[in-house]
């Protein structure tokens, strides 16, 4: 899902000029017509004022109408996405303003009918002017009510831009582990490439994003490695963090956990255990434990961990040892899950 393509919400005189400019340019192109043998200059101006205050009706109409369409229907998008957009911003006054805005353009027709009927019912131009001038200041009123969810769209607008550009529908393999045990590595041999980088939202916080592709078994898998989520206990989190590792809960298939055994990273072993533990708790899905830098971990603590994970893999990013074991582990997982 990509939000890139969210239109700029503009401020409500924004789309006043544009619509009474074009109502204008409309109006001198059709005084500058020749007008029917049985018209009279009533006639003339009846039509030109009619023009206007439908110009002006659909001009705005158009442009809001816009601004509904490029937000996505928001109960439609994926569970993920939608806990992205509960979780940064009011989700309620989102749906409520968008509402509005459709109010306004269900209304704006509506007068568009009544003045134009109005103007038409008209035997004076002086009538057909105020007709048309208090259809104007009507709707400008309206324009400028829902100025405060104009300004609270736009607002949305650039938040949700902000979200990463993850394919929801793609088997997601979501990397954990504490810092420097050689995660981002440890992607970039599985998938290849250099990952991706892609901004989290309400996090200062950056998503690593790899695809490894196998078009033999028709398989396609999308990592995260998540710098600064999921490297330490919830507890340790504050609110914004703890939902936004309960949104990316919805997108996980699979938890690769790497377990640094020579403790290199600076965290015991007993401390990454309890890491581990605290994440399956809340993961709840399968998980693979890839124990990493074993060619410089001792022969007790690498002893002691196959005892604790019999089915561990026991690899070296660095080295590119067992990386190929451990990518067909992951693929045999995912083609399972998939024919759950």
């Amino acid at each position: 899902m990509n939000f890139q393509h969210l239109i700029k919400v503009e401020d409500p005189q924004k789309y006043i000029d544009m619509a009474f400019n074009e109502a204008s340019k409309k109006a001198y192109q059709e005084r500058q017509k020749k007008s029917p043998k049985k018209w009279t200059k009533t006639d003339k101006s009846r039509r030109i004022e009619s023009l206007r205050v439908e110009t002006v009706a659909k001009r705005l109409a158009k442009d809001l109408k816009t601004i509904i369409e490029s937000f996505p229907s928001i109960d439609n998008l994926d569970i993920f996405y939608q806990e992205l957009i509960k979780t940064a911003l009011d989700y309620v006054h989102l749906k409520k303003s968008l509402g509005a805005v459709n109010w306004l353009i269900n209304t704006l027709k509506r007068l568009q009918a009544e003045y134009v009927r109005k103007i038409k019912k008209s035997r004076a131009i002086r009538d057909m002017n105020a007709a048309r001038k208090e259809f104007y200041g009507r709707a400008v009123s309206l324009l400028k009510q829902i100025k405060k969810e104009l300004a609270f769209l736009e607002n949305s607008r650039k938040i949700m831009k902000s979200f990463p550009a993850i394919k929801t529908e793609t088997p997601t393999v979501a990397i954990a582990g504490f810092p420097n045990v050689g995660k981002s590595t440890l992607l970039k041999e599985i998938t290849g490439s250099e990952p991706k980088i892609a901004s989290y939202p309400f996090t200062t916080q950056q998503l690593m994003l790899g695809y490894l592709k196998d078009k033999e078994q028709g398989l396609k898998i999308q990592f995260i490695d998540t710098p600064g989520l999921l490297d330490r206990p919830l507890k340790k989190r504050n609110i914004i963090e703890k939902q936004a590792i309960l949104a990316l809960k919805h997108l996980a298939k699979l938890m690769l956990f790497v377990f640094d055994a020579s403790e290199e990273c600076g965290y015991d072993l007993f401390e990454q255990e309890k890491l581990l533990r605290d994440l399956k708790k809340e993961f709840k899905v399968k998980t693979i434990i890839a124990v990493n830098k074993s060619d410089i971990s001792s022969a007790a603590d690498l002893e002691a961990m196959k005892k604790k994970y019999s089915d561990a893999i026991f690899v070296s990013a660095k080295k590119k040892e067992n990386i190929r074991e451990l990518t067909e582990e992951i693929k045999r997982k995912i083609k399972l899950l998939r024919k759950c």
